[in-house]
Order: structure tokens, then C-alpha cells, then sequence
């Protein structure tokens, strides 16, 4: 479910036209980490947008002008969920490690047109980190289909990082040292992807979307990582009112 939400985050933008949309995702997503399988989830699908207050999960905010301004800066809060369940992996030392819980990110935006810099800092006190992001999307109607490309740059600070792939001196003294202690860098990563939506009728339409997220090299070096990629797929149904 955690992996699955990067997911929904990539859809709920995409039907932001109507006031209030409401339905369900199916998504599948691959997982970074060693002896851990794909995992498949169901989520909901809501978001209401004023002209001035959003909720798209799994965010919430406040635009300082009317959304279809050409440019626009917002502050809100965001439920940043790509964290990690030991107890997914086959491996029984992984399994000995710490949860890498989701965090409630603060974040505030700037937005021209179909560019979007963004930066969020932990205040959940689960890591304390933060992350710095520039990303664009453009919607191209193409018949009863609308498609929307988009691309996004990611940067995450070293406590924000090390959540995600480091190993702490107890988790290491948990395993017996099978799993060697292990403190990350600042990491970047690059997502692109596309999303379909499809008009079954005035207020229902069907989505579709697939994302591929790459990570550094370097997020390779964890002991816990075998791969530095993510390819997420999702599917759903949602209705307008």
C-alpha cells in the first residue's frame, strides 16, 4: 500500500477539472527492496477542489490564487508514503529490521503553468528530512481519452534518504551483523509516466497509468536494496459530481 500510493498521487491531478471526484484505484507496484515481492492494493480515489482549498489524496492545501490561474503558490500538507514493511521481505533478517513508516510532509508550491517546484519537510518526526522537487505534466485530448505525460525530478536529503535505505548500528546488532550497518547519502530520482482518462459518461471516467521511478546508483550500496527502480501500474474508476 505504501509503494501503491506514489501511484495515486500520479493519478488524482488528472481529474482535478470537476469539483468533487470520488472512486477506487487498483495499483501494483514493484518494490526497491531485497526478497520483497510486487504488492497489489485497492485505494480511494477522492478529491474536492474550491477555487482556493484542495484535497487530492494524499494531499491537502490552500491555493493563494483561483486554480485556473496561469501561476499559483500553495502550502499544505501531504500523507508521503514510500516507506518499507520488513515483514513483506523472505528474508527472516530483514524482517528483524525497523518499519520505514509513512510521514506527514508539510510542503509549500509554485506552479506556472504546467511546471510545478515544490518543496516538503518531515513534520512527523519520523525522519526529519526533506525533499526538493521540480516536475511537469501536460494534458493532451485525444478524442474521448485524455493524456497526460509527465515527467518529475526528486531530490531527498540524507535523513530523509537514510529512513528509506539506511541501516542503524541496532538493526545490524539485531541481525547478529548478517546486516551491516549502513548511513546513505542525499539521493535524487527521476519519475515519468503517463495517465490515461477516459469519458464512460458525463460524470464517470476510467483511469489508467504507469510510472517508472529511478533512483541513484548509489541507493544500490544499501544492504537492504537490490534494485534502483520502481515501475508502478494502476487502474480505476471514478465519479464526478
Amino acid at each position: 500500500m505504501k509503494k501503491a500510493y506514489l501511484a495515486l498521487l500520479l493519478t488524482t491531478s488528472a481529474i482535478a477539472q470537476a469539483e468533487t471526484n470520488l472512486g477506487i484505484i487498483a495499483a501494483k507496484s514493484e518494490s526497491l527492496y531485497k526478497d520483497t515481492d510486487s504488492e497489489s492494493t485497492f485505494l480511494p480515489n477522492l478529491s474536492y477542489e474550491s477555487d482556493h482549498f484542495f484535497l487530492r489524496l494524499p494531499e491537502v492545501g490552500y491555493r493563494f490564487f483561483p486554480k485556473q490561474s496561469p501561476q499559483n503558490i500553495a502550502i499544505g500538507l501531504s500523507y508521503e508514503s514510500t516507506g518499507f514493511d520488513p515483514d513483506d521481505s523472505d528474508n527472516a533478517n530483514i524482517r528483524q529490521l525497523d518499519d520505514r513508516d509513512a510521514s506527514i510532509m508539510a510542503f509549500a508550491s509554485y506552479q506556472l503553468g504546467p511546471v510545478t517546484t515544490k518543496v516538503a519537510q518531515d513534520v512527523s518526526g519520523e525522519h526529519d528530512g526533506y525533499y526538493a522537487q521540480i516536475s511537469a505534466g501536460y494534458p493532451i485530448p485525444l478524442g474521448s481519452w485524455r493524456v497526460i505525460p509527465s515527467i518529475a525530478y526528486r531530490y531527498m536529503d540524507s535523513k530523509m534518504s537514510n529512513h528509506l535505505f539506511g541501516v542503524s548500528q541496532a538493526e545490524s546488532d539485531r541481525t547478529g551483523g548478517a546486516i551491516n550497518a549502513y548511513d546513505t547519502e542525499a539521493v535524487s530520482s527521476i519519475r515519468y509516466g503517463v495517465r490515461g482518462v477516459y469519458s464512460l459518461s458525463n460524470n464517470v471516467n476510467l483511469l489508467l497509468g504507469i510510472s517508472h521511478t529511478q533512483f541513484d546508483d548509489k541507493i544500490l550500496k544499501s544492504p537492504i536494496i537490490e534494485d534502483n527502480s520502481i515501475t508502478s501500474l494502476l487502474a480505476g474508476v471514478s465519479v464526478s459530481f
